[in-house]
């Protein structure tokens, strides 16, 4: 089987870095990905793939069924790609390069989408030797909303029902032709909040008149820090990051209002609460301190990103027969940035797998850069690595 996926993916390649190609020269932003979808559907046409369109918007849901008789009982298994691009105006000098200003795929959608379409090709011309069937879910909205929540509340776990679900990252941090493939945590859970100190206004000149709300601002800026130096147990990982503050019109008047937007990182529950509840015990102390009054928004938006054992284990079957074992990471730190598969492995169990694209980590591959780009010979381990692990699943 191994072989076949590997002259597959050899007869499907330049197809693929076409579809690529042509993805990333029209980047989408989240919740736009209209032709990008039409791409996609497209060779699903020709192929003879069935889809459905539309889900949470932009989502794309097709479904490859096995042929292959068995008496045990068939399962369903999802393979997931991400869609959009990124608010990034890009200056790679290639010569695919966005041609939408401002809009450019600077963290590898363009080529998890077009991975996905070439294991999907695969897989179809495969399914007489499938047992049970495979999903595979196009989603938008990774770097911003969310498009994963939107879609499994459309439905897409269900009829047929998922039994475990697959995701892949290219990933700048890693060589090329290396998988890091851990089990448990692997990515942080993600909130974010706007918070208002109101105070009251007055002359510079005169600031015992004044609630200044600058002073409250600041106060909090730097108390909040200390949750995590000595609240947190200093053995768990936890960011509170402050990254906009608004306030004042001129340097000789003290305004009424305050504003700040800060994100939350953690990687389990138990420290969610903590540090949600800190934020705004913290902002109400202040607030009484100074006489001033706050408005505190705070939403989450991600859960942690945590691997099961058992699919970890999988993933790692599939990508060895590709680069081997001894180019599978399988102990690393969670990343503290966060992903929105992570609704998906809160759903069923899964893995998420990061694939290597850098050629020197002494100059690796930056994400969200305006001058990101990577070589489409990454393209075949992609497409092999999620066909593999669906076929693993499946008949294991």
């Amino acid at each position: 089987m191994q072989e076949s996926v590997t002259n597959l993916s050899q007869k499907y390649f330049n197809k693929i870095v076409e579809l690529r190609h042509t993805i990333h020269m029209y980047p989408e932003l989240e919740f736009e990905e209209y032709n990008t979808g039409n791409l996609v559907c497209e060779i699903f046409d020709k192929a003879g793939i069935a889809y459905e369109r539309n889900i949470a918007k932009t989502g794309i849901i097709a479904l490859i069924e096995g042929r292959k008789k068995t008496q045990r009982k068939k399962q369903c298994v999802l393979l997931r790609a991400d869609m959009d691009a990124l608010p990034v105006q890009e200056e790679t000098g290639l010569s695919y390069a966005s041609k939408r200003a401002g809009k450019m795929h600077a963290c590898g959608h363009d080529g998890h989408t077009a991975g996905l379409v070439g294991a999907a090709l695969i897989l179809n011309d495969l399914r007489d030797h499938i047992e049970g069937c495979v999903k595979l879910m196009f989603q938008p909205a990774e770097e911003g909303s969310g498009g994963a929540k939107p879609m499994i509340e459309a439905g897409v776990l269900e009829n047929p029902r998922v039994d475990a679900v697959f995701g892949c990252h290219l990933w700048g941090p890693l060589l090329e032709n290396t998988a890091q493939i851990c089990s448990g945590e692997l990515m942080a859970g993600v909130d974010v909040f706007e918070l208002e100190f109101q105070g009251r206004g007055g002359h510079g000149a005169h600031p015992h008149t004044t609630i200044d709300p600058i002073v409250m601002a600041a106060k909090f800026i730097s108390d909040v820090q200390c949750v995590i130096s000595r609240s947190l147990k200093p053995v768990d990982a936890g960011v509170i990051t402050i990254g906009k503050i608004q306030a004042g019109t001129t340097f000789n008047i003290i305004p009424q209002n305050a504003f700040l937007q800060g994100t939350v990182r953690y990687l389990n529950e138990e420290n969610q609460k903590l540090l949600q509840n800190s934020i705004e015990n913290i902002a109400k102390a202040i607030a009484m301190q100074f006489g001033g009054k706050f408005k505190l928004e705070y939403k989450k938006e991600y859960p942690p990103l945590i691997n099961d054992e058992k699919m970890a284990n999988i993933a790692r079957k599939a990508f060895a027969k590709l680069i081997g074992n001894e180019n599978i990471i399988t102990q690393a730190k969670p990343d503290m940035g966060a992903e929105d598969f992570a609704f998906l492995t809160q759903a069923k169990q899964g893995a998420y797998v990061f694939l290597g694209i850098s050629k020197d980590l002494n100059n690796p591959t930056l994400h969200h850069s305006s001058t990101f780009c990577w070589n489409d010979e990454n393209l075949k381990l992609l497409m092999q690595g999620y066909t593999l692990m669906a076929l693993e699943f499946l008949h294991s």
